[in-house]
């Protein structure tokens, strides 16, 4: 790995990233460990500031598409709105116990809002390209 891109990143995109991160890791122990519980829903609410941190900071980094028609933002910014608007439906559905639709808002946020968004990051000329897979070729 090659870490020194890191250094020439903004403010926004270092904290996006670690916080991407940490949710990613916090989102796994959260789909594999006992639902329900004081813990569960602790880690639930720091999970979801995450997610809400990372849609927030997202709107900082207009790198992928800087001379776009809308201001430096691009179709994975439609994710961030998306993600934000599934975090408080699935808030939502875990105060009205409807668990059902909780656990497939949360489950689809994660996925789509960590998993492929997060896969995006490692396309060529991408940031995480840079640290983790050009260094290897």
């Amino acid at each position: 790995m090659n870490f020194s891109p890191l250094s020439l990143s903004t403010p926004a995109i270092l904290i996006h990233l670690l916080f991407a991160l940490a949710a990613f890791a916090l989102g796994g122990i959260q789909l594999v460990t006992k639902k329900g519980t004081r813990t569960h829903r602790a880690l639930g609410y720091v999970w979801v500031t995450a997610m809400v941190v990372i849609c927030v900071t997202s709107f900082g980094i207009k790198e992928v598409m800087p001379d776009s028609i809308f201001g430096g933002y691009s179709p994975i910014h439609l994710l961030s709105l998306y993600t934000l608007v599934q975090l408080g439906r699935g808030i939502y559905f875990a105060r009205h116990k409807n668990i059902k639709m909780h656990r497939r808002c949360m489950l689809q946020t994660y996925i789509g809002g960590l998993v492929i968004a997060g896969l995006f990051t490692f396309m060529p000329g991408r940031l995480l390209y840079n640290v983790v897979i050009a260094p290897w070729l």
